[in-house]
């Protein structure tokens, strides 16, 4: 069972970083982010769908947690579609108690 300190220092990581996401990206901050610790694991993965011709852009990121770098790199392989016309993806995971982030973006 982790202690209470650590997962409210989990919770308060990742809405920071969600946030940060969210400015780089120019998408507007929800006024009430509710994340239930109860679903707070150690890996956050946030992924920006790509933006795609005739189709309106993203505006949310879409996140979820996971318990080992390995859960988070199969839900992005589940998750993330790329097309050859789209532009504009973006995929992040944070390992919330060390502090070590990976990200990639695609611009064109």
């Amino acid at each position: 069972m982790l202690s209470v300190a650590l997962e409210q220092e989990r919770l308060f990581v990742a809405e920071r970083l969600l946030s940060e996401i969210e400015r780089r990206h120019g998408l507007p901050h929800p006024e009430q982010r509710e994340i239930p610790p109860v679903i707070v694991d150690r890996f956050l993965t946030a992924y920006l769908p790509e933006t795609r011709d005739g189709e309106p852009a993203p505006l949310a990121l879409e996140y979820a947690f996971s318990r080992s770098l390995s859960d988070a790199l199969d839900l992005m392989r589940e998750v993330v579609t790329e097309s050859t016309s789209g532009i504009g993806s973006a995929l992040y995971v944070h390992d919330l108690d060390t502090g070590i982030a990976g990200g990639m973006q695609r611009a064109s």
